[in-house]
Protein backbone atom coordinates (compact mmCIF):
# COMPACT_ATOMS: atom_id res chain seq x y z
CA UNK A 1 0.00 0.00 0.00
CA UNK A 2 1.31 3.34 -0.37
CA UNK A 3 2.31 5.91 1.95
CA UNK A 4 -0.52 8.62 0.18
CA UNK A 5 -3.36 5.90 0.93
CA UNK A 6 -1.65 5.22 4.61
CA UNK A 7 -1.84 8.47 5.08
CA UNK A 8 -5.65 8.93 4.00
CA UNK A 9 -6.74 5.58 5.80
CA UNK A 10 -5.61 7.10 9.19
CA UNK A 11 -6.86 10.39 8.90
CA UNK A 12 -10.65 9.40 7.91
CA UNK A 13 -11.10 5.71 9.19
CA UNK A 14 -10.47 2.46 7.09
CA UNK A 15 -13.83 0.88 8.61
CA UNK A 16 -17.06 1.00 7.29
CA UNK A 17 -19.33 1.43 9.80
CA UNK A 18 -22.63 -0.39 9.84
CA UNK A 19 -23.38 -3.15 6.87
CA UNK A 20 -20.21 -3.06 5.01
CA UNK A 21 -18.81 -4.66 2.26
CA UNK A 22 -18.71 -8.10 1.90
CA UNK A 23 -21.90 -8.37 4.32
CA UNK A 24 -25.01 -10.39 2.38
CA UNK A 25 -28.35 -10.21 3.64
CA UNK A 26 -31.15 -12.84 3.60
CA UNK A 27 -34.45 -11.85 3.20
CA UNK A 28 -37.54 -13.40 1.07
CA UNK A 29 -38.96 -11.23 -1.72
CA UNK A 30 -42.47 -9.84 -0.03
CA UNK A 31 -45.25 -7.29 -1.29
CA UNK A 32 -43.66 -3.96 -0.08
CA UNK A 33 -46.08 -1.68 2.26
CA UNK A 34 -44.40 1.29 2.94
CA UNK A 35 -45.60 3.43 5.73
CA UNK A 36 -45.26 7.32 4.77
CA UNK A 37 -45.15 10.20 6.80
CA UNK A 38 -46.40 13.05 4.53
CA UNK A 39 -50.37 12.56 3.65
CA UNK A 40 -51.94 13.07 -0.01
CA UNK A 41 -51.90 16.69 -0.55
CA UNK A 42 -54.29 18.60 -2.85
CA UNK A 43 -52.90 20.78 -5.83
CA UNK A 44 -51.48 24.33 -4.90
CA UNK A 45 -51.14 23.10 -1.16
CA UNK A 46 -47.61 23.17 0.54
CA UNK A 47 -44.90 20.26 -0.32
CA UNK A 48 -45.29 17.11 2.10
CA UNK A 49 -42.62 15.39 1.91
CA UNK A 50 -42.28 11.24 2.03
CA UNK A 51 -40.14 9.84 4.67
CA UNK A 52 -39.04 5.94 4.42
CA UNK A 53 -36.37 4.20 5.33
CA UNK A 54 -32.86 4.45 4.12
CA UNK A 55 -29.86 6.98 3.79
CA UNK A 56 -31.37 10.29 4.29
CA UNK A 57 -30.84 14.37 2.87
CA UNK A 58 -27.70 15.55 4.99
CA UNK A 59 -26.87 11.70 5.95
CA UNK A 60 -23.24 12.17 4.75
CA UNK A 61 -22.48 15.63 6.50
CA UNK A 62 -20.52 14.14 9.00
CA UNK A 63 -18.77 12.17 6.38
CA UNK A 64 -17.49 12.00 3.11
CA UNK A 65 -19.90 13.32 0.81
CA UNK A 66 -20.18 11.77 -2.70
CA UNK A 67 -17.69 12.72 -5.14
CA UNK A 68 -18.89 14.24 -8.73
CA UNK A 69 -18.46 11.38 -11.73
CA UNK A 70 -16.71 13.56 -13.52
CA UNK A 71 -13.99 13.63 -11.23
CA UNK A 72 -14.04 9.91 -11.34
CA UNK A 73 -13.15 10.44 -14.67
CA UNK A 74 -10.64 12.49 -14.76
CA UNK A 75 -8.59 10.76 -12.44
CA UNK A 76 -8.66 6.93 -13.60
CA UNK A 77 -11.58 5.81 -15.15
CA UNK A 78 -11.79 7.29 -18.24
CA UNK A 79 -10.15 6.41 -21.93
CA UNK A 80 -11.51 9.45 -23.55
CA UNK A 81 -12.57 6.53 -26.30
CA UNK A 82 -15.94 5.25 -25.56
CA UNK A 83 -15.93 3.16 -29.03
CA UNK A 84 -12.35 1.52 -28.06
CA UNK A 85 -12.19 -2.15 -26.31
CA UNK A 86 -10.21 -0.36 -23.61
CA UNK A 87 -13.18 1.75 -22.70
CA UNK A 88 -13.21 2.41 -19.19
CA UNK A 89 -16.26 2.66 -16.90
CA UNK A 90 -17.47 6.54 -17.32
CA UNK A 91 -16.93 6.41 -21.03
CA UNK A 92 -19.86 4.09 -21.20
CA UNK A 93 -21.62 5.09 -18.47
CA UNK A 94 -21.87 8.36 -18.78
CA UNK A 95 -23.78 7.67 -22.52
CA UNK A 96 -26.13 5.09 -20.57
CA UNK A 97 -29.82 6.38 -19.34
CA UNK A 98 -28.13 5.55 -16.07
CA UNK A 99 -26.10 8.60 -16.53
CA UNK A 100 -28.61 10.80 -17.95
CA UNK A 101 -31.43 10.20 -15.18
CA UNK A 102 -31.66 14.21 -14.62
CA UNK A 103 -31.26 15.29 -17.99
CA UNK A 104 -33.69 12.56 -19.82
CA UNK A 105 -36.84 15.53 -20.84
CA UNK A 106 -39.30 13.07 -20.92
CA UNK A 107 -37.93 11.98 -16.83
CA UNK A 108 -38.35 15.99 -16.57
CA UNK A 109 -41.54 16.70 -17.70
CA UNK A 110 -42.93 13.82 -16.56
CA UNK A 111 -41.57 14.79 -12.79
CA UNK A 112 -43.00 18.65 -12.99
CA UNK A 113 -46.94 17.00 -13.93
CA UNK A 114 -46.14 14.64 -10.38
CA UNK A 115 -44.82 17.38 -8.49
CA UNK A 116 -48.21 19.51 -9.73
CA UNK A 117 -50.23 16.52 -8.88
CA UNK A 118 -48.65 16.16 -5.21
CA UNK A 119 -46.10 18.85 -3.72
CA UNK A 120 -43.71 16.92 -2.87
CA UNK A 121 -43.94 14.04 -4.48
CA UNK A 122 -40.63 15.12 -6.68
CA UNK A 123 -38.52 14.65 -3.35
CA UNK A 124 -38.99 10.84 -3.64
CA UNK A 125 -38.77 10.37 -7.56
CA UNK A 126 -35.42 12.71 -7.35
CA UNK A 127 -33.88 9.78 -4.68
CA UNK A 128 -33.65 7.41 -7.29
CA UNK A 129 -32.84 10.01 -10.29
CA UNK A 130 -30.14 11.73 -8.24
CA UNK A 131 -28.37 10.26 -4.96
CA UNK A 132 -25.89 13.20 -5.39
CA UNK A 133 -28.75 15.57 -4.98
CA UNK A 134 -30.93 13.98 -2.44
CA UNK A 135 -28.19 13.07 0.04
CA UNK A 136 -27.21 16.02 -0.05
CA UNK A 137 -30.43 17.98 0.73
CA UNK A 138 -30.60 19.67 -2.14
CA UNK A 139 -34.28 18.10 -3.25
CA UNK A 140 -36.37 19.45 -0.76
CA UNK A 141 -37.20 22.72 0.93
CA UNK A 142 -36.16 25.21 -1.03
CA UNK A 143 -38.51 26.57 -3.53
CA UNK A 144 -38.92 23.92 -7.37
CA UNK A 145 -36.31 21.77 -5.11
CA UNK A 146 -38.74 18.82 -5.42
CA UNK A 147 -38.63 19.65 -9.28
CA UNK A 148 -34.88 19.54 -9.66
CA UNK A 149 -34.40 23.56 -9.28
CA UNK A 150 -31.71 23.92 -6.32
CA UNK A 151 -29.44 20.95 -8.19
CA UNK A 152 -25.92 21.78 -8.59
CA UNK A 153 -24.14 20.25 -12.06
CA UNK A 154 -22.80 17.17 -10.42
CA UNK A 155 -26.09 16.41 -9.19
CA UNK A 156 -27.18 16.07 -13.01
CA UNK A 157 -25.00 13.32 -13.26
CA UNK A 158 -27.98 11.17 -11.83
CA UNK A 159 -26.83 7.67 -10.77
CA UNK A 160 -23.42 8.36 -10.57
CA UNK A 161 -20.34 6.13 -9.65
CA UNK A 162 -20.32 6.57 -5.84
CA UNK A 163 -24.13 5.89 -5.61
CA UNK A 164 -23.49 2.76 -6.74
CA UNK A 165 -19.72 2.51 -5.45
CA UNK A 166 -20.73 3.44 -1.83
CA UNK A 167 -24.00 1.68 -1.23
CA UNK A 168 -23.87 -1.19 1.46
CA UNK A 169 -26.07 -4.03 1.78
CA UNK A 170 -29.22 -3.42 2.83
CA UNK A 171 -32.61 -5.59 3.52
CA UNK A 172 -34.80 -2.25 2.53
CA UNK A 173 -36.76 -3.39 -0.86
CA UNK A 174 -37.58 -0.80 -3.33
CA UNK A 175 -38.09 2.95 -3.48
CA UNK A 176 -34.50 4.29 -3.23
CA UNK A 177 -34.00 2.98 0.20
CA UNK A 178 -30.22 2.26 -0.02
CA UNK A 179 -27.76 3.05 2.38
CA UNK A 180 -24.72 4.66 1.84
CA UNK A 181 -21.02 4.37 3.34
CA UNK A 182 -20.07 7.22 5.48
CA UNK A 183 -16.28 6.86 4.09
CA UNK A 184 -14.25 7.11 1.32
CA UNK A 185 -13.99 3.37 0.56
CA UNK A 186 -15.19 2.38 -2.41
CA UNK A 187 -16.93 -1.11 -2.68
CA UNK A 188 -16.54 -3.48 -6.23
CA UNK A 189 -15.52 -7.37 -6.86
CA UNK A 190 -11.97 -6.83 -5.60
CA UNK A 191 -10.17 -6.73 -2.59
CA UNK A 192 -7.33 -5.64 -3.65
CA UNK A 193 -6.85 -1.95 -5.57
CA UNK A 194 -4.37 0.85 -5.86
CA UNK A 195 -5.73 4.33 -6.32
CA UNK A 196 -4.24 7.60 -5.35
CA UNK A 197 -7.82 9.05 -4.58
CA UNK A 198 -9.52 6.35 -2.49
CA UNK A 199 -9.24 3.21 -0.58
CA UNK A 200 -11.48 0.25 -1.80
CA UNK A 201 -12.63 -2.52 -0.28
CA UNK A 202 -14.79 -5.88 -1.81
CA UNK A 203 -18.17 -6.28 -2.02
CA UNK A 204 -20.75 -9.29 -2.68
CA UNK A 205 -23.56 -6.37 -2.87
CA UNK A 206 -21.71 -5.19 -6.40
CA UNK A 207 -22.99 -8.68 -7.53
CA UNK A 208 -26.33 -9.06 -6.00
CA UNK A 209 -29.53 -7.92 -8.20
CA UNK A 210 -31.10 -6.70 -5.01
CA UNK A 211 -28.36 -3.62 -5.04
CA UNK A 212 -30.09 -3.07 -8.99
CA UNK A 213 -33.33 -4.09 -7.09
CA UNK A 214 -33.33 -1.01 -4.94
CA UNK A 215 -34.47 1.57 -7.36
CA UNK A 216 -35.75 -0.71 -10.18
CA UNK A 217 -38.72 -2.04 -7.63
CA UNK A 218 -41.32 1.17 -6.93
CA UNK A 219 -44.55 1.43 -5.41
CA UNK A 220 -46.21 4.46 -4.69
CA UNK A 221 -46.10 5.37 -0.75
CA UNK A 222 -48.80 7.56 -0.46
CA UNK A 223 -51.59 5.32 -2.84
CA UNK A 224 -53.44 2.43 -2.02
CA UNK A 225 -53.64 -0.35 -4.99
CA UNK A 226 -57.35 -0.72 -5.72
CA UNK A 227 -58.82 -3.20 -7.58
CA UNK A 228 -61.42 -2.92 -10.61
CA UNK A 229 -64.33 -2.70 -7.95
CA UNK A 230 -62.01 0.50 -6.13
CA UNK A 231 -61.46 -1.13 -3.03
CA UNK A 232 -58.09 -0.75 -1.22
CA UNK A 233 -56.16 -4.08 -1.38
CA UNK A 234 -53.97 -3.17 1.41
CA UNK A 235 -50.89 -2.53 -1.12
CA UNK A 236 -49.25 0.25 -1.70
CA UNK A 237 -49.71 0.76 -6.21
CA UNK A 238 -47.08 -0.53 -8.12
CA UNK A 239 -45.32 1.41 -10.73
CA UNK A 240 -42.21 -0.46 -11.70
CA UNK A 241 -41.86 -3.76 -10.77
CA UNK A 242 -38.77 -4.69 -12.91
CA UNK A 243 -37.07 -6.21 -10.27
CA UNK A 244 -40.18 -8.86 -8.58
CA UNK A 245 -40.58 -9.78 -12.34
CA UNK A 246 -36.66 -11.53 -12.56
CA UNK A 247 -36.59 -12.08 -8.87
CA UNK A 248 -39.97 -14.60 -9.02
CA UNK A 249 -38.90 -15.81 -12.32
CA UNK A 250 -36.44 -18.83 -13.34
CA UNK A 251 -33.74 -16.74 -13.66
CA UNK A 252 -33.35 -15.42 -10.19
CA UNK A 253 -33.03 -19.29 -9.44
CA UNK A 254 -29.37 -19.82 -8.55
CA UNK A 255 -30.34 -24.04 -9.41
CA UNK A 256 -31.62 -23.30 -12.60
CA UNK A 257 -29.09 -23.89 -15.62
CA UNK A 258 -30.57 -20.37 -16.76
CA UNK A 259 -30.04 -18.14 -13.58
CA UNK A 260 -28.68 -15.13 -14.52
CA UNK A 261 -28.08 -11.80 -12.38
CA UNK A 262 -29.21 -8.32 -13.99
CA UNK A 263 -25.19 -7.57 -13.91
CA UNK A 264 -25.11 -10.85 -16.30
CA UNK A 265 -27.35 -8.99 -18.88
CA UNK A 266 -27.06 -5.43 -18.22
CA UNK A 267 -23.27 -5.45 -17.60
CA UNK A 268 -21.49 -7.60 -19.91
CA UNK A 269 -17.98 -8.95 -19.09
CA UNK A 270 -15.56 -8.47 -22.00
CA UNK A 271 -14.46 -11.63 -23.74
CA UNK A 272 -11.01 -11.18 -22.16
CA UNK A 273 -8.53 -9.59 -19.51
CA UNK A 274 -8.89 -5.92 -19.35
CA UNK A 275 -8.91 -3.02 -16.64
CA UNK A 276 -10.84 -0.57 -15.16
CA UNK A 277 -8.68 2.06 -14.18
CA UNK A 278 -6.29 4.28 -16.15
CA UNK A 279 -4.04 4.26 -12.71
CA UNK A 280 -0.54 3.65 -13.67
CA UNK A 281 -0.55 0.33 -10.89
CA UNK A 282 -4.15 -0.64 -11.69
CA UNK A 283 -4.26 -3.90 -12.13
CA UNK A 284 -5.09 -6.39 -15.21
CA UNK A 285 -8.68 -8.23 -14.60
CA UNK A 286 -9.87 -11.16 -15.28
CA UNK A 287 -13.21 -10.60 -17.62
CA UNK A 288 -14.11 -7.22 -16.00
CA UNK A 289 -17.58 -6.09 -16.56
CA UNK A 290 -19.02 -3.05 -19.16
CA UNK A 291 -20.38 -0.26 -17.35
CA UNK A 292 -22.85 0.06 -20.54
CA UNK A 293 -25.81 -0.31 -18.38
CA UNK A 294 -27.97 -0.81 -21.93
CA UNK A 295 -31.31 -0.94 -21.71
CA UNK A 296 -33.95 -0.53 -24.55
CA UNK A 297 -34.58 3.24 -25.09
CA UNK A 298 -32.45 3.78 -28.10
CA UNK A 299 -34.58 6.93 -28.64
CA UNK A 300 -34.10 8.75 -25.76
CA UNK A 301 -30.27 7.97 -26.23
CA UNK A 302 -30.72 9.56 -29.46
CA UNK A 303 -32.10 12.66 -28.04
CA UNK A 304 -29.76 13.01 -25.67
CA UNK A 305 -26.67 12.42 -28.15
CA UNK A 306 -29.00 15.43 -30.30
CA UNK A 307 -28.70 17.51 -26.87
CA UNK A 308 -24.69 17.15 -26.93
CA UNK A 309 -25.06 19.33 -30.50
CA UNK A 310 -27.31 21.82 -29.01
CA UNK A 311 -25.79 25.30 -27.90
CA UNK A 312 -29.04 25.75 -26.01
CA UNK A 313 -28.05 22.77 -23.67
CA UNK A 314 -25.31 25.05 -21.44
CA UNK A 315 -22.69 22.62 -20.19
CA UNK A 316 -24.23 19.43 -21.32
CA UNK A 317 -22.87 20.71 -25.03
CA UNK A 318 -20.43 18.39 -25.93
CA UNK A 319 -20.43 17.74 -29.70
CA UNK A 320 -17.27 14.73 -29.75
CA UNK A 321 -19.80 12.72 -27.22
CA UNK A 322 -22.68 12.42 -29.44
CA UNK A 323 -21.18 9.48 -31.27
CA UNK A 324 -21.19 7.70 -28.00
CA UNK A 325 -24.62 8.40 -27.42
CA UNK A 326 -25.36 6.61 -31.06
CA UNK A 327 -23.37 3.83 -29.53
CA UNK A 328 -25.10 3.75 -26.70
CA UNK A 329 -28.36 3.85 -28.57
CA UNK A 330 -27.11 0.92 -31.36
CA UNK A 331 -26.40 -0.95 -27.94
CA UNK A 332 -30.05 -0.83 -26.74
CA UNK A 333 -31.38 -2.13 -29.76
CA UNK A 334 -28.96 -5.17 -29.48
CA UNK A 335 -30.90 -6.06 -26.11
CA UNK A 336 -34.31 -5.54 -27.76
CA UNK A 337 -33.51 -7.91 -30.43
CA UNK A 338 -32.17 -10.69 -27.77
CA UNK A 339 -35.51 -9.57 -25.60
CA UNK A 340 -38.10 -12.11 -27.76
CA UNK A 341 -38.47 -15.37 -30.29
CA UNK A 342 -40.75 -14.96 -32.94
CA UNK A 343 -42.19 -18.14 -35.14
CA UNK A 344 -45.09 -19.11 -37.34
CA UNK A 345 -46.71 -22.01 -36.78
CA UNK A 346 -49.85 -23.83 -38.22
CA UNK A 347 -49.07 -22.59 -41.45
CA UNK A 348 -50.52 -24.32 -44.77
CA UNK A 349 -47.64 -25.79 -47.26
CA UNK A 350 -50.23 -24.08 -50.34
CA UNK A 351 -53.02 -22.70 -50.44
CA UNK A 352 -55.50 -21.62 -53.82
CA UNK A 353 -55.89 -18.02 -54.82
CA UNK A 354 -58.39 -16.28 -52.48
CA UNK A 355 -58.49 -18.90 -50.08
CA UNK A 356 -58.86 -17.41 -46.59
CA UNK A 357 -55.33 -18.78 -44.31
CA UNK A 358 -55.58 -19.12 -40.95
CA UNK A 359 -51.46 -19.13 -39.42
CA UNK A 360 -50.16 -18.58 -35.39
CA UNK A 361 -47.58 -16.43 -34.59
CA UNK A 362 -46.12 -17.27 -31.19
CA UNK A 363 -43.63 -14.77 -29.36
CA UNK A 364 -41.82 -16.10 -26.93
CA UNK A 365 -39.68 -13.48 -23.68
CA UNK A 366 -36.51 -14.73 -23.00
CA UNK A 367 -35.46 -11.90 -21.37
CA UNK A 368 -35.34 -11.69 -17.02
CA UNK A 369 -38.70 -9.66 -17.06
CA UNK A 370 -41.65 -8.27 -18.44
CA UNK A 371 -41.49 -7.22 -21.61
CA UNK A 372 -42.13 -3.80 -21.94
CA UNK A 373 -40.72 -3.65 -18.38
CA UNK A 374 -40.62 -0.54 -15.89
CA UNK A 375 -42.86 2.23 -16.16
CA UNK A 376 -46.07 2.61 -18.28
CA UNK A 377 -44.90 5.96 -19.87
CA UNK A 378 -46.79 4.56 -23.21
CA UNK A 379 -44.41 2.02 -23.70
CA UNK A 380 -45.21 -1.22 -25.63
CA UNK A 381 -44.66 -3.88 -27.88
CA UNK A 382 -46.77 -5.63 -30.68
CA UNK A 383 -46.87 -7.21 -33.35
CA UNK A 384 -47.17 -6.70 -37.28
CA UNK A 385 -48.74 -9.20 -39.57
CA UNK A 386 -47.66 -8.50 -43.56
CA UNK A 387 -48.30 -10.20 -46.63
CA UNK A 388 -45.78 -10.39 -49.80
CA UNK A 389 -46.78 -10.99 -52.46
CA UNK A 390 -44.50 -13.13 -55.03
CA UNK A 391 -43.56 -9.88 -56.95
CA UNK A 392 -42.72 -8.02 -53.67
CA UNK A 393 -45.59 -5.97 -52.87
CA UNK A 394 -46.22 -5.74 -49.36
CA UNK A 395 -49.53 -5.26 -47.03
CA UNK A 396 -50.10 -4.66 -43.61
CA UNK A 397 -52.73 -7.33 -42.28
CA UNK A 398 -52.53 -5.82 -38.65
CA UNK A 399 -50.51 -4.34 -36.46
CA UNK A 400 -50.14 -1.17 -39.16
CA UNK A 401 -48.09 2.05 -37.77
CA UNK A 402 -49.29 5.60 -39.24
CA UNK A 403 -45.64 7.14 -39.60
CA UNK A 404 -47.45 10.63 -40.61
CA UNK A 405 -49.38 11.04 -37.28
CA UNK A 406 -47.67 8.88 -35.27
CA UNK A 407 -49.92 6.11 -34.00
CA UNK A 408 -50.60 2.82 -34.24
CA UNK A 409 -53.79 1.83 -36.54
CA UNK A 410 -56.07 -0.38 -34.52
CA UNK A 411 -57.78 -3.51 -35.84
CA UNK A 412 -59.49 -6.84 -34.86
CA UNK A 413 -56.68 -9.00 -35.03
CA UNK A 414 -54.09 -6.47 -33.35
CA UNK A 415 -51.45 -7.99 -30.77
CA UNK A 416 -50.29 -5.88 -27.89
CA UNK A 417 -48.25 -6.21 -24.79
CA UNK A 418 -48.59 -2.65 -22.67
CA UNK A 419 -49.63 -1.48 -19.24
CA UNK A 420 -52.26 0.60 -18.53
CA UNK A 421 -52.35 2.68 -14.97
CA UNK A 422 -55.30 5.30 -13.88
CA UNK A 423 -57.52 5.81 -11.14
CA UNK A 424 -60.45 3.80 -9.72
CA UNK A 425 -63.78 4.84 -11.44
CA UNK A 426 -61.94 7.10 -13.60
CA UNK A 427 -60.18 4.68 -16.39
CA UNK A 428 -57.16 5.00 -17.60
CA UNK A 429 -54.28 8.34 -17.25
CA UNK A 430 -51.25 9.48 -17.12
CA UNK A 431 -51.17 11.27 -14.19
CA UNK A 432 -48.30 9.11 -12.61
CA UNK A 433 -48.51 10.46 -8.76
CA UNK A 434 -52.31 9.80 -8.80
CA UNK A 435 -52.79 6.17 -9.83
CA UNK A 436 -54.27 3.55 -8.08
CA UNK A 437 -55.53 1.00 -10.48
CA UNK A 438 -53.96 -1.27 -12.95
CA UNK A 439 -56.71 -1.15 -15.99
CA UNK A 440 -54.79 -3.08 -18.50
CA UNK A 441 -51.39 -5.31 -18.18
CA UNK A 442 -50.51 -7.86 -21.28
CA UNK A 443 -46.70 -7.84 -21.07
CA UNK A 444 -45.35 -10.81 -21.46
CA UNK A 445 -44.05 -12.93 -18.43
CA UNK A 446 -40.38 -14.13 -17.77
CA UNK A 447 -40.35 -17.63 -17.53
CA UNK A 448 -41.01 -19.34 -14.98
CA UNK A 449 -42.54 -16.19 -13.18
CA UNK A 450 -45.30 -16.31 -10.50
CA UNK A 451 -46.14 -12.81 -10.35
CA UNK A 452 -47.30 -11.13 -6.27
CA UNK A 453 -50.28 -10.28 -5.07
CA UNK A 454 -51.02 -7.26 -7.16
CA UNK A 455 -48.79 -7.69 -10.02
CA UNK A 456 -51.18 -10.17 -12.15
CA UNK A 457 -51.81 -9.87 -15.30
CA UNK A 458 -54.95 -7.75 -16.32
CA UNK A 459 -56.65 -8.61 -19.63
CA UNK A 460 -55.20 -11.68 -20.81
CA UNK A 461 -54.19 -15.29 -19.52
CA UNK A 462 -51.49 -16.30 -19.47
CA UNK A 463 -51.90 -20.00 -17.30
CA UNK A 464 -50.53 -22.87 -18.19
CA UNK A 465 -46.81 -22.42 -18.03
CA UNK A 466 -44.07 -24.42 -16.78
CA UNK A 467 -44.82 -26.06 -13.26
CA UNK A 468 -47.77 -24.13 -12.86
CA UNK A 469 -46.17 -20.11 -13.50
CA UNK A 470 -47.21 -18.01 -15.68
CA UNK A 471 -46.95 -18.79 -19.49
CA UNK A 472 -43.63 -16.77 -21.28
CA UNK A 473 -44.98 -17.03 -24.42
CA UNK A 474 -48.30 -16.51 -26.23
CA UNK A 475 -50.15 -17.68 -29.44
CA UNK A 476 -51.69 -15.35 -31.69
CA UNK A 477 -54.38 -16.93 -34.26
CA UNK A 478 -54.47 -14.72 -37.61
CA UNK A 479 -56.86 -14.99 -40.51
CA UNK A 480 -56.51 -13.33 -43.54
CA UNK A 481 -57.57 -14.00 -47.74
CA UNK A 482 -54.84 -14.55 -50.02
CA UNK A 483 -55.83 -12.22 -52.93
CA UNK A 484 -57.40 -14.10 -56.21
CA UNK A 485 -55.13 -13.08 -58.43
CA UNK A 486 -51.84 -14.43 -56.46
CA UNK A 487 -49.28 -16.39 -58.78
CA UNK A 488 -46.66 -18.45 -57.17
CA UNK A 489 -46.32 -18.13 -53.72
CA UNK A 490 -47.47 -15.17 -50.96
CA UNK A 491 -44.83 -14.80 -47.95
CA UNK A 492 -46.70 -13.95 -44.66
CA UNK A 493 -44.16 -12.30 -42.29
CA UNK A 494 -44.63 -10.90 -38.32
CA UNK A 495 -42.96 -8.64 -36.47
CA UNK A 496 -42.30 -7.50 -33.26
CA UNK A 497 -42.06 -3.76 -32.67
CA UNK A 498 -41.57 -1.86 -29.83
CA UNK A 499 -42.15 1.48 -29.09
CA UNK A 500 -40.52 3.47 -26.36
CA UNK A 501 -43.46 6.01 -25.77
CA UNK A 502 -46.35 7.20 -27.67
CA UNK A 503 -47.08 10.70 -29.19
CA UNK A 504 -50.34 10.63 -27.11
CA UNK A 505 -48.42 10.71 -24.06
CA UNK A 506 -45.89 12.86 -24.80
CA UNK A 507 -48.82 15.24 -26.03
CA UNK A 508 -50.73 14.83 -22.96
CA UNK A 509 -47.24 15.91 -20.86
CA UNK A 510 -46.66 19.23 -22.87
CA UNK A 511 -50.04 19.72 -22.16
CA UNK A 512 -50.52 19.37 -18.83
CA UNK A 513 -46.53 20.77 -17.72
CA UNK A 514 -48.28 24.51 -16.61
CA UNK A 515 -45.50 25.20 -14.47
CA UNK A 516 -42.27 25.56 -16.16
CA UNK A 517 -41.31 24.49 -20.01
CA UNK A 518 -40.36 20.73 -19.89
CA UNK A 519 -43.32 19.63 -21.34
CA UNK A 520 -42.77 22.09 -24.64
CA UNK A 521 -39.01 21.18 -24.95
CA UNK A 522 -40.07 17.70 -24.44
CA UNK A 523 -42.08 17.94 -27.35
CA UNK A 524 -39.79 19.93 -29.65
CA UNK A 525 -37.28 16.96 -29.20
CA UNK A 526 -39.58 14.10 -29.91
CA UNK A 527 -40.93 16.19 -32.88
CA UNK A 528 -37.20 16.44 -34.10
CA UNK A 529 -35.94 12.80 -33.31
CA UNK A 530 -38.38 10.56 -35.22
CA UNK A 531 -41.43 11.01 -32.88
CA UNK A 532 -39.46 7.52 -31.34
CA UNK A 533 -40.31 5.47 -33.76
CA UNK A 534 -40.82 1.73 -33.61
CA UNK A 535 -38.32 -0.83 -33.78
CA UNK A 536 -38.10 -4.17 -34.95
CA UNK A 537 -37.10 -6.19 -32.18
CA UNK A 538 -37.22 -9.39 -34.31
CA UNK A 539 -39.37 -11.42 -37.26
CA UNK A 540 -40.62 -14.26 -38.76
CA UNK A 541 -41.60 -15.48 -42.42
CA UNK A 542 -42.51 -18.61 -44.50
CA UNK A 543 -43.67 -18.72 -47.79
CA UNK A 544 -46.96 -20.26 -48.99
CA UNK A 545 -47.24 -21.89 -52.24
CA UNK A 546 -50.24 -20.19 -54.24
CA UNK A 547 -51.20 -22.62 -57.36
CA UNK A 548 -54.67 -23.52 -59.11
CA UNK A 549 -57.76 -24.68 -56.79
CA UNK A 550 -56.75 -27.60 -54.76
CA UNK A 551 -58.83 -29.91 -52.43
CA UNK A 552 -56.24 -30.74 -49.96
CA UNK A 553 -54.27 -27.34 -48.41
CA UNK A 554 -51.89 -29.46 -47.38
CA UNK A 555 -50.25 -30.30 -44.10
CA UNK A 556 -49.58 -27.82 -40.98
CA UNK A 557 -45.52 -27.35 -40.75
CA UNK A 558 -43.73 -25.16 -38.37
CA UNK A 559 -41.83 -21.89 -39.70
CA UNK A 560 -39.00 -21.40 -37.77
CA UNK A 561 -37.00 -18.03 -36.68
CA UNK A 562 -35.99 -15.80 -39.87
Amino acid sequence: MSERLRARRGSRGGRVGGNGGGVTARWSVLPVVFAACAALTPRGAAAQYIDLPGAQPGALDGGIPLESARQCGVSCHASGDPGSPDAMPQDTWQTSMMGNTLRDPLFLAALTVAEQDRAGIGDWCLRCHTPHGFVGGRTRGAPGAARGEALEPEDRDGVSCDSCHRMTPTTNVGNAQYELSPTDVRFGPHAEIESSRHLGARSEWMADSRMCGVCHEVSNPLLPQRDAEGRDTGRRFPLDTTYGEWSRSVYADPSSPDAQTCQDCHMPRIAGPGRTSTYETARTRAQPRRHTFAGANAWGLRVLGAMRMDLTTGEFYDPELAPAYEAGAQRAEAMLRSALRLELREVPEAVSPGARVTVVARVTNVSGHRVPTGYADGRRVWLELARVDAEGRETVLSGAYNTAEARLVEDPQLARYEAWHGRAGMGRGEHIALHDTVIRDTRLPPRGYRPLPGHEPVGVDYSGGEAGALRHWDDRRYTFEVPADARGSVTVRVRAMYQVTTRAYVEFLAAENRTDARGRDLLARYNATGRAAPFTMVEASTRIAVGAPVTDAGSAVDAGRV
